[in-house]
């Protein structure tokens, strides 16, 4: 999935940002906001790599005006997160009837057993923090009008939602959720096909991120997917009114690795009149790979959560741009956290940390580290160690 505009908690172009945590309580309808509406909520997630599955159990639905929350429905259901790829979707709630008006918040009630299923087959809880009781909330911004039917896509990016705690020879899997919502009918997409530029055999299970940028020129992640067997991608539900870009640098197969250098197309911008773009890329094969890795400090507690990205210069029609090629979650040890990247081509990159910490009223503020650099080369792993 999906969305990390500035990493966990910030906010994209419709100026949807992620809350955690304590809030009114209640569940009654709206008053003098006229006639009702109705509206619909679908669940979708991206990929995400270590995993066979993400369950988490959603009780209720709900959404707010004016500090009075309505319950849109209680599907009281198990949701296996990485089934919701590739264009799938959950329908959570269909034809709630709510009153029209504008409304600020939605929140998701979870329920217990959570869980993961590990890449070997076996399955751990995953814990949700107390902070996180009252549900997990999100800022969003909807008119809703009378007599029309709202649809609603939550994007709940697992990828970016699951600290890894070591202890021992097990790990503990904390629920760190990563989320967003997004009214379907102010979005657009980009769809293409990716292939292989000596022979032209289709990339398929390649990661593709749809980027923008923000006020101050930094990267972030508006959608993630993967390509199907075919080659072929779709990064659906992006906002219009902004630009976005798209980067990908394939790494495929099980066993053995056929790793790609990475390729950033021209920006494109969307726009209620131009919504959906194509842009299909021949990616070429690289041999020289190797890697990076370090540490975090200081070690983050247990009311935070740490992501590094990994990022990179790529070359476009407008001039070179740094892009983010890869994202992902620190592990947390007793005494150290460590972070790592592999099966990158031979070349210059930098890296930046992030880190939530989850506050005592349910919101998250977000601190950064300096961005360092890092140079890879064939078959050694360089060390970056990095402050927050």
């Amino acid at each position: 999935m999906f969305r990390m505009h500035r990493s966990f908690a910030l906010v994209s172009g419709l100026g949807l940002a992620l809350f955690l945590g304590c809030g009114g309580s209640g569940s009654s309808r709206t008053s003098g906001m006229g006639t009702s509406a109705t509206m619909n909520v679908h669940l979708v997630d991206g990929p995400i790599a270590g995993f066979q599955e993400v369950n988490v159990n959603i009780q209720k639905v709900e959404i707010n005006s004016a500090g009075t929350w309505t319950t849109l429905g209680t599907p009281n259901r198990t949701v296996n997160l990485l089934n919701l790829v590739g264009g799938v979707d959950e329908t959570l709630i269909s034809g709630a009837t709510l009153p029209a008006g504008q409304y600020g918040q939605m929140r998701l009630i979870l329920g217990s057993g959570n869980t993961v299923k590990l890449s070997d087959g076996t399955v751990q809880p995953l814990k949700v923090p107390s902070g996180m009781e009252s549900g997990i909330k999100l800022i969003v911004n909807f008119d809703v009008a009378a007599g029309t039917t709202k649809d609603v896509w939550i994007d709940f990016d697992a990828a970016h939602s699951i600290q890894v705690i070591m202890a021992g020879a097990s790990g503990q899997y904390i629920l760190r959720p990563t989320i967003w919502a997004f009214d379907k009918l102010v979005t657009g997409s980009i769809h293409g096909v990716l292939t292989d530029a000596a022979g032209g055999a289709p990339l398929a299970g390649a990661t593709v991120y749809a980027e923008g940028f923000d006020g101050s020129g930094n990267a972030f992640l508006a959608r993630t997917t993967t390509t199907d067997a075919t080659g072929a991608y779709t990064l659906d539900l992006l906002p219009v009114g902004s630009t976005y870009y798209v980067v990908s640098q394939p790494v495929l197969g099980s066993t053995t690795l056929t790793v790609y250098d990475a390729k950033a197309s021209d920006g494109f911008a969307l726009s209620a009149a131009t919504p959906v773009f194509t842009y299909s890329a021949a990616f070429t094969a690289d041999t020289a790979v190797g890697g990076v890795s370090g540490n975090l400090t200081p070690l983050a507690t247990s009311s935070q959560s740490d992501q590094v990205r990994l990022f990179q210069s790529l070359s476009t029609s407008s001039g070179n741009h740094t892009f983010i090629l890869r994202s992902g979650m620190a592990t947390a040890g007793t005494s150290t956290e460590t972070y790592g990247f592999t099966s990158l081509p031979a070349g210059s990159y930098s890296l930046q940390a992030l880190r939530a910490t989850l506050n005592l009223d349910g919101t998250t503020t977000i601190t950064s580290s300096t961005v360092q650099p890092a140079t890879v080369t064939a078959g050694a792993t360089a060390t970056v160690n990095l402050t927050l």
